[in-house]
């Protein structure tokens, strides 16, 4: 398999399984359309709409070929670009797999051992209103 059957079967799983309207998937984003002059491209990218209508990212997955195994010095090979899409992003949840295997790190770098515990779509939205209230809190107290 390929790694365009590996994007296809992720895309599906993210709208099956973990409720992500079709039209919130992202597909082979350029990384300069959220910093200009970043070069590369970001295999999947699960978005919401913001109040002004901004599409804003909530994960990203990149994808390998199914024939490459997710061996530690695989991941350690990619960290590379995952931390760039990250800094460029800021999104926060990356997730790495070849259609089998993965890896997940969200916000604090943690590790899922177990794959259903990836955060639906709903919990994505609800996390993100959470941080971005938490923000906004923040920044009314730094004013005052």
């Amino acid at each position: 398999m390929s790694k365009e059957l590996v994007k296809d079967r992720v895309i599906e799983y993210l709208i099956d399984e973990l409720g992500v309207p079709e039209n919130m998937i992202e597909v082979d984003t350029p990384l300069s359309e959220y910093e200009e002059g970043v070069e590369g491209t970001i295999d999947i990218t699960v978005v919401t709409e913001d109040d002004n209508g901004f599409l804003l990212p909530l994960m990203v997955v990149q994808c390998i070929d199914d024939d490459i195994e997710l061996t530690e010095s695989v991941v350690e090979a990619q960290m590379d670009f995952l931390e760039l899409v990250d800094d460029t992003t800021q999104v926060g949840r990356i997730i790495l797999t070849n259609g089998d295997q993965m890896m997940y790190a969200d916000w604090n770098g943690t590790e899922l051992e177990d794959e259903e515990a990836l955060p639906n779509y709903k919990t994505l939205i609800e996390e993100y209103k959470e941080l971005e209230r938490e923000f906004l809190e923040h920044e009314h107290e730094h004013e005052n």
